[in-house]
């Protein structure tokens, strides 16, 4: 995958990226670099699919820790690290639908 377009749902990146949103998403720049917090990540999460977070931490084994923004959210607080083999890739433009 080079880029891929993926419709956000749910809210759990809010303010950042909320339900509606797009975001356009590349594997590319994990070719060259490490995952590095502060990025926006998608990821597939056993028991819980596709998943859109930010790392947070990483940990000295290589895991991720991801969270996300919005009160109550799935992250690793619920399933635990993620692993780099998960990372689908990277969230290099988001795609803002309009607010009212």
């Amino acid at each position: 995958m080079i880029l891929k377009v993926l419709r956000v749902q749910g809210s759990s990146l809010t303010p950042d990226f909320a339900d509606g949103d797009y975001v356009v998403v590349s594997a590319l720049p994990l070719l060259f670099r490490r995952p590095r917090p502060g990025q926006v990540i998608v990821f597939h999460q056993p028991g819980y699919g596709q998943l859109i977070k930010r790392i947070a931490s990483i940990e000295p084994c290589g895991k991720l820790f991801v969270l996300g923004s919005g009160g109550g959210s799935i992250d690793s607080r619920t399933f635990g690290p993620v692993e780099r083999r998960q990372v689908e890739g990277v969230v290099v433009w988001g795609i803002h639908r309009q607010r009212k």
